[in-house]
């Protein structure tokens, strides 16, 4: 096992135990929590929660929110669990070991998010890794799981957000718009004048509208080095559609 470490949330230093191998916490899972809209009070579901870098990010940035997230991997449940107990959160965060697919709550949550699998199995070489292969290789088609299974547990006025590959866009919408009205897309590049690898969609329920394209977040100079606005949401815990 391996730690990595969250800095500048709020001047606090998130600790994290992840497998030395297999699916890592990486700049999107900062990303998707930045993309969350919680307020105090709020409650927070993060499907396939992995070791619990999103949810804990988010409970960091936001105080008197309560997460929970859903993993179907033992040893990431596991893990999560003692990231948890770690970081101080155990009366404002839990970890529940299940399928997606199958999961049932017996509450509404305020938000949803979620970083499905990226993956298509059939077009992408898939990790030799069980747990990596679980955790980000899938049928392009199940996006319409994750977002159904989204719809199922969000309260009346819930979100949901997501984050993933830029060129599946085209479905999320599709199928955002199905079970909500107000959509939210936010491009990301990789540096300037690339094209972007990912997008972040937050969809609400209400009066249908057309959907809202934010101005792209550029993560790299051409140095290489983070841009100012990523520095901000990466090391400073700022709201990523507030930044850009």
């Amino acid at each position: 096992m391996t730690e990595t470490t969250c800095d500048g949330l709020l001047n606090r230093r998130l600790m994290l135990e992840q497998p030395k191998r297999g699916y890592r916490i990486a700049v999107d899972t900062v990303l998707l929590a930045a993309g969350v809209p919680a307020e105090a009070g709020q409650t927070i579901l993060d499907l396939g929660c992995g070791v619990g870098g999103a949810m804990l990010c988010v409970a960091c940035r936001v105080p008197d929110t309560h997460v929970t997230g859903v993993e179907i991997q033992q040893e990431l449940a596991e893990l999560c669990q003692r990231n948890i107990q770690r970081n101080g959160f155990g009366d404002r965060a839990e970890i529940l070991r299940a399928d997606i697919v199958r999961f049932e709550s017996r509450s509404a949550f305020d938000h949803v998010m979620m970083n499905p699998p990226y993956h298509d199995e059939a077009r992408h070489d898939v990790s030799e890794h069980a747990g990596k292969r679980l955790a980000n290789s899938g049928k392009e088609s199940d996006v319409s799981l994750w977002i159904s299974k989204a719809v199922e547990v969000l309260n009346s006025e819930g979100a949901m957000t997501i984050i993933h590959r830029a060129d599946v866009l085209d479905r999320i919408v599709t199928e955002a718009q199905r079970y909500f009205g107000r959509i939210e897309i936010l491009p990301i590049l990789p540096k300037i004048d690339a094209p972007p690898k990912r997008v972040i969609v937050r969809a609400r329920r209400g009066k249908t509208e057309p959907p809202r394209i934010f101005q792209a977040l550029i993560l790299h100079n051409q140095d290489g080095h983070y841009t100012e606005q990523a520095e901000r949401i990466l090391r400073h815990a700022e709201t990523l559609f507030a930044s850009v």
